[in-house]
């Protein structure tokens, strides 16, 4: 009974390497499970990086023009502009805040802690302050208010 697999036989493994049946011997073979474009690029994508780093420094010099220009609005342009330096350099990483070591109030006197309390409650009452003002100065109602600007 002839076989009825249209496929090909499958070329013996020779040392864990998979040899094709074309290519005349020119072809490398990859291991079973292995890419042969591990990185997924086409052609083109080393042509883009290439024109995106060319144009990196007049997009530099173009982005701090508009960050700089206090009457115009664009944000098509710096986000087209950012885009095109993340490719060109790659997104920028943030850095990780350095570790500070671990703080001991235990030989801090009753006093100065109540001054340390009040000096944060303080600075977290003028981040509200300011957080206030600027939810105003964009229309929004101040943290902890509703739409009509009654308090929650």
């Amino acid at each position: 009974m002839p076989d009825k697999n249209p496929l090909p036989p499958v070329p013996p493994a020779v040392n864990g390497w998979r040899v094709p049946g074309h290519g005349h011997g020119k072809l490398r073979p990859f291991r079973p499970g292995q890419s042969g474009n591990p990185a997924g690029h086409s052609g083109r994508y080393g042509e883009v990086v290439r024109l995106c780093r060319e144009a990196g420094p007049a997009v530099a010099k173009r982005l701090i023009e508009i960050a700089l220009d206090p009457g115009e609005e664009r944000r098509v342009s710096v986000v087209a502009a950012q885009e095109v330096l993340n490719r060109a350099f790659g997104r920028p990483r943030e850095m990780p805040e350095a570790a500070a070591p671990p703080l001991d109030l235990t030989a801090v006197s009753e006093e100065k802690l109540r001054l340390i309390i009040k000096a944060l409650e303080a600075a977290r009452d003028a981040k509200r302050a300011r957080d206030a003002k600027i939810g105003a100065a964009e229309g929004a109602p101040a943290i902890g208010q509703g739409a009509a600007g009654h308090l929650r």
